[in-house]
């Protein structure tokens, strides 16, 4: 990226997994849909974090892996190249949920996908529906499924090109926060109290 000042994440770069392949590809039509088209045939988009729940402005050490000690970058994307999504919800399309509009709703469709699976013919019709279903997860302030407060939401970004003059911060790993659940703050604590009793005694 240094040379040439932006750089395009390539599909060869992707997990070969069905599951995101399948998930990927949708993201990348509901992209284009939006008006953000590829810049090449092969591209696949970047992920950010734009909030990781509420008051946390960044991710934490277990949202990435990779070799030779990656680092965090803090980027300043103009929000008409960045399609946002609800990271939960995103859920919804990696498992091929259906997010359905109200509870009879989920109801009918997961009785016509039922039989739709039993007779091994799942119409397209089906198909269109679920899909049209995840245009839920950039809907940041729908309550079809409840996800929480709008304000404690994780928010997901996705975009095509990491240009240069879009870095403004590089945080190194040592520097992110441990997610940790509230029994694991306990569990850590409890532990940390019997360490110090057995030094004390």
């Amino acid at each position: 990226m240094g040379n040439e000042g932006s750089l395009i994440c390539r599909s060869e770069h992707v997990s070969d997994d069905p599951i995101f392949q399948n998930a990927y590809a949708w993201m990348k039509s509901s992209m284009i849909q939006a008006g953000l088209p590829a810049p090449a045939a092969d591209a696949s988009p970047w992920w950010c974090w734009v909030r990781r729940d509420e008051n946390h402005p960044g991710p934490y050490t277990e949202d990435y892996a990779g070799p030779d000690d990656p680092v965090v970058l803090q980027l300043s994307i103009p929000s008409h190249l960045v399609v946002l999504s609800c990271f939960d919800l995103w859920h919804f399309v990696l498992n091929r949920w259906y997010v359905g509009a109200s509870e009879a709703d989920e109801h009918e469709f997961v009785l016509a996908w039922g039989n739709s699976k039993e007779d091994m013919n799942t119409s397209p019709a089906l198909e269109e529906r679920l899909q049209n279903s995840w245009s839920a997860i950039f809907e940041l302030d729908q309550n079809k499924v409840d996800m929480g407060r709008f304000e404690a939401k994780s928010i997901q970004g996705c975009f095509w090109i990491l240009q240069c003059d879009h870095v403004v911060g590089v945080m190194e790993s040592a520097k992110l926060d441990s997610y940790q659940h509230p029994h694991q703050l306990l569990e850590n604590g409890m532990e940390e109290s019997l360490d110090q009793a057995a030094e004390d005694g």
